[in-house]
């Protein structure tokens, strides 16, 4: 298990066992599905279903009652969301002020932690440099050789995310998911 705490690593390592770049051209496409839960002042529990193309992730979110309420694209320099229920489109910019452990887990991070494999540039992480004012950490989880949960812990926040993926398959994909968010959707303002 690896822990992050602003930043600064444990004193044991773990190397990735898995080339991102070696993975995607061995499978091109991959899909899967897990559970988001998120304790403290935003709770709630939504299940997602996933497909990555290359480097591009595309996630539903679902809640209870099986409606889907947010579809979210990953890239690996942009994140994007549209919350389906509000018809409200989030960039970039409004993510990351809405979500502060983005400070530290980048998109091309996700698009790592989608495909099974833990963030390499996160294992760089130089010791004791804090990015962040708060104390943000962020565990890792793994049962054989893919990925399994990820434990986001922001402490001044008061604010935990536990992202768990319970199944995933390599080289298939849910076409269905690969859309775009339509251009009609308005913007959240800042």
């Amino acid at each position: 298990m690896f822990i992050l705490n602003n930043c600064a690593s444990t004193d044991q390592q773990i190397t990735p066992t898995i080339n991102l770049g070696e993975w995607m051209g061995k499978y091109s496409v991959c899909r899967g599905k897990g559970t988001l839960v998120s304790a403290g002042p935003v709770r709630g529990r939504l299940s997602f279903s996933y497909s990555c193309s290359g480097e591009d992730v595309f996630i539903h979110f679902k809640d209870v009652l099986g409606r889907k309420t947010m579809m979210m694209i990953v890239r690996p320099n942009s994140v994007e969301a549209w919350d389906i229920m509000q018809n409200i489109r989030f960039s970039t910019e409004s993510i990351y002020l809405r979500f502060p452990f983005f400070e530290v887990l980048k998109p091309m991070d996700l698009v790592s932690i989608f495909w099974g494999i833990e963030p390499e540039s996160l294992h760089k992480s130089q010791l004791n440099k804090s990015m962040t004012e708060s104390a943000i950490d962020i565990r890792f989880s793994s049962d054989g050789p893919g990925l399994q949960a990820v434990y986001i812990m922001m402490n001044y926040e008061k604010q935990s995310i536990e992202m768990t993926f319970d199944d995933r398959e390599f080289g298939s994909a849910y076409p269905h998911l690969i859309k775009q968010i339509p251009e009609s959707t308005p913007h959240a303002q800042l």
